[in-house]
């Protein structure tokens, strides 16, 4: 009867493992440290991007290629946190984009201020999607 039970256990366990890693994993989160890299993602996941900004200065990245990914939504901002009376602290600027169909591209965002249009990026980052 014990030894029934303790296959019985190891049974479901096993099952709950399996189950577990065949999960759909959350979103992809890039950040400044995958400049350069390349990753792969299933058609229809999500990756986001968080980037270093400062847009008291004037710049914020926008999105110059997104390979093959769509943006979803705007971008958002968060300050960092500061003591009281800082001003002109930066942040984080995050983006959210959605893997198409199977193909690869770069997506490519530009750190720059927006009414300087003949101007080079200030910085650009770049990371090489293969959607699988």
């Amino acid at each position: 009867m014990r030894r029934q039970l303790l296959i019985g256990m190891f049974v479901v366990t096993c099952v709950a493992l399996v189950l577990a890693g065949c999960a759909k994993q959350g979103p992809s989160a890039l950040s400044e440290k995958d400049d350069g890299s390349a990753i792969e993602v299933a058609a229809g996941e999500q990756v986001s991007v968080k980037l270093p900004s400062n847009p008291t200065t004037g710049f914020g990245w926008t999105v110059a290629d997104a390979g093959p990914l769509t943006q979803v939504g705007e971008s958002t901002y968060e300050a960092s946190e500061t003591k009281p009376g800082v001003v002109g602290a930066g942040g984080t600027e995050a983006f959210t984009f959605k893997a198409g169909t199977a193909g690869s591209g770069d997506l490519k965002l530009e750190y720059r201020r927006a009414w300087e249009k003949d101007v080079p990026a200030e910085k650009t980052w770049t990371v090489t999607v293969t959607v699988k």
